[in-house]
C-alpha cells in the first residue's frame, strides 16, 4: 500500500481569498512547488482533499472547480511535480442549490473523500498524513487513523488560538514547506 499526504487546498496550498471561483485568483503560496516536489520525491501519493460549499451557496459555478484544479496542476506540472488526485466536496447543508444543499458523507471532517482516495489509489492511512488549516482538516486526519499537521496559513493562525478542547495534533507548522520539514524528519 502507498503512502500519501492529503492537502485541504484554499488556505494550505493556496492563498484563501474566500469562495475561489475566477482563476484570476488562484494563487499558490511561494513555497508549495518546492514542497509538493520534495513530498513526491519522498514516495508520497499527493491528494487535495477540499471542502468547495460554494458550489452549494451558488457563489461557484458547475465546473469551475475542475478549470480550477486542471490550472493547479498545470502550474504544477510546470515546476515539475504533480497531484494524483484531487478530491472536493460539493455540498453544504445549509446550500441553496436542490441536490447540494445536503448533510454527506464527504464533506470535512467526515472521511468521505479519503476513504474514496485511499480506494482509489491503494493507500494506506496509517502511513499518511493530513495537512489543512483548520481543525477540521486535523479531525479528519485522525478519524481515518492519519497524522495531522495544521499550519498557520489561511485560518491557522486563528484557529491556533480557538483550538478545541482535547485536541490533539502532530504539529502546528508556519506554512507547507515547515510541514513537510516536519514530515521528512521523520523518516
Amino acid at each position: 500500500m502507498k503512502k500519501a499526504i492529503f492537502l485541504d487546498r484554499d488556505g494550505t496550498v493556496n492563498v484563501d481569498v474566500g469562495y475561489l471561483h475566477q482563476l484570476k485568483d488562484l494563487e499558490l503560496f511561494p513555497w508549495t512547488v518546492d514542497a509538493l516536489r520534495l513530498l513526491k520525491r519522498a514516495g508520497y501519493e499527493l491528494i487535495i482533499v477540499t471542502n468547495q460549499s460554494g458550489m452549494a451557496r451558488g457563489l461557484i459555478a458547475p465546473g469551475f472547480v475542475e478549470i480550477c484544479h486542471d490550472e493547479m496542476r498545470r502550474r504544477l506540472q510546470a515546476g515539475g511535480t504533480d497531484l494524483d488526485g484531487l478530491y472536493y466536496c460539493p455540498h453544504h447543508p445549509g446550500g441553496s442549490v436542490p441536490g447540494l444543499d445536503i448533510d454527506c458523507r464527504c464533506r470535512k471532517p467526515s472521511p468521505g473523500m479519503i476513504e474514496d482516495a485511499v480506494r482509489d489509489h491503494g493507500i494506506d492511512p496509517a502511513a499518511s498524513w493530513v495537512i489543512g488549516d483548520k481543525w477540521l482538516d486535523v479531525q479528519l486526519g485522525h478519524a481515518v487513523g492519519a497524522r495531522s499537521i495544521l499550519v498557520r496559513t489561511g485560518w491557522g493562525e486563528e484557529q491556533e488560538q480557538k483550538r478545541p478542547a482535547g485536541q490533539q495534533v502532530e504539529a502546528v507548522c508556519d506554512n507547507l514547506i515547515h510541514a513537510v520539514s516536519v514530515i521528512l524528519a521523520e523518516r
